[in-house]
């Protein structure tokens, strides 16, 4: 639905009726404004375009292209969850149906189950009167030991036992098979007790980085600094003849993204038969990378402190060096995207762009053997 946003000119020295007319005019310029932005920000979200417009992650493609700040990409984030997750309201919202101060109102209590009733409760009542009745429910969600879901006030149920919510969440596979090693990492150092279901294994390690990006002690920024290497190992296997890889996971073996392929080979070890593991960066060069980057993605706007791996600006097949000013830090998303999008987007990870001065690190790579720089 298409719609005409009217901007009253600006002139001072008005009678007062006509300034209120005007102001009224421009504030509801800018809410159709806002709405409109919303709409199209829930449509970047839902189909991923921010990949296409050559940016890892929305939160990147927000503040980077768009100029938000954290605080303005979570406010139109949670906005555009709240539609993705009410499409009703959505639909209403697209229409103009339901104008978008009333639907901000209803996001904060509906459903998918009420959501109906909420959007039908919004095109008939007034701000006001509608800013009540979610008060009302809010209120009464939050008294009740058993809320159940939030219904209108006028429309009483009788309660319903909970129901348990699935949390669904969609992996590629290297990051199932990450999930799974970690998994049973922590069973097996038994950091979690018997009997503990993965919802609360996620839970205690999401509080985990919390406290750690709370704490910042120097004990565990030093522990941090001595450890460039993940957690966990995944082992990859990879064709010699069409260089196919797959990752063995608890559903079988899953095939990887050629990206995911070439992001791996960038920062591995390497097993062969009859030969040595090595590693495909020598281990001293890698920890002065990290140390250089100051352990964090390098990606503009990312500096992600977790899942580190080292990037080759210019790949090897494209002559590139193993040496530090060929190396930069990524996260493993940020990185998995760089081989995605080729040699454009390496053009931003120079690692020149890292203050001298502020660099400490050292080039082990001129004193290694020609066998170790691979």
């Amino acid at each position: 639905m298409n719609r005409t946003i009217v901007l009253p000119s600006f002139a001072p020295d008005q009678a007062a009726e006509q300034v209120d007319t005007a102001l009224r005019q421009a504030l509801a310029a800018c809410d159709t404004a806002q709405e409109c932005a919303v709409l199209w920000f829930a449509e970047v979200q839902r189909r991923a375009l921010y990949r296409e417009l050559g940016h890892a992650s929305l939160e990147l493609y927000a503040t980077q292209a768009l100029g938000f700040s954290l605080n303005r990409y979570w406010q139109f984030k949670r906005l555009a969850d709240d539609l993705d997750r009410l499409p009703v309201l959505r639909e209403a919202v697209a229409t103009g149906t339901v104008g978008w101060t009333k639907a901000q109102q209803v996001a904060r209590v509906a459903t998918p189950q009420t959501q109906v009733a909420w959007v039908d409760k919004a095109a008939s009542t007034g701000r006001r009167e509608l800013a009540r009745e979610v008060q009302a429910a809010r209120t009464a969600a939050r008294r009740s030991v058993d809320p159940g879901q939030l219904e209108i006030p006028a429309a009483r149920t009788p309660e319903v036992a909970p129901v348990v919510t699935t949390i669904s969440l969609r992996a590629d596979a290297l990051q199932l098979a990450r999930f799974e090693a970690l998994i049973e990492k922590a069973r097996k150092l038994r950091v979690a007790g018997p009997g503990v279901d993965r919802v609360d294994l996620v839970l205690a390690g999401l509080e985990a980085l919390l406290s750690a990006e709370s704490a910042g002690d120097e004990a565990s920024e030093q522990t941090r600094l001595r450890h460039g290497h993940p957690a966990v190992q995944v082992v990859v296997q990879q064709c010699p003849d069409c260089a196919t890889a797959t990752v063995v996971t608890g559903r079988g073996e899953r095939p990887l993204a050629p990206a995911q392929v070439e992001a791996l080979a960038c920062d591995a070890r390497v097993q062969e038969p009859g030969r040595p593991n090595r590693a495909t960066i020598p281990p001293s060069v890698r920890a002065a990378v990290l140390a250089r980057d100051r352990h964090r993605c390098a990606t503009p706007g990312c500096r992600s402190s977790m899942f580190l791996e080292v990037h080759h600006v210019v790949s090897r097949r494209g002559g590139g060096s193993n040496r530090a000013d060929n190396l930069v830090t990524l996260c493993s998303r940020c990185h998995a995207f760089a081989h995605e999008q080729g040699i454009a987007w390496n053009r931003l990870l120079a690692p020149a762009q890292v203050p001298a001065s502020r660099s400490r690190w050292v080039d082990s790579s001129a004193a290694a053997p020609p066998s170790a720089r691979r």
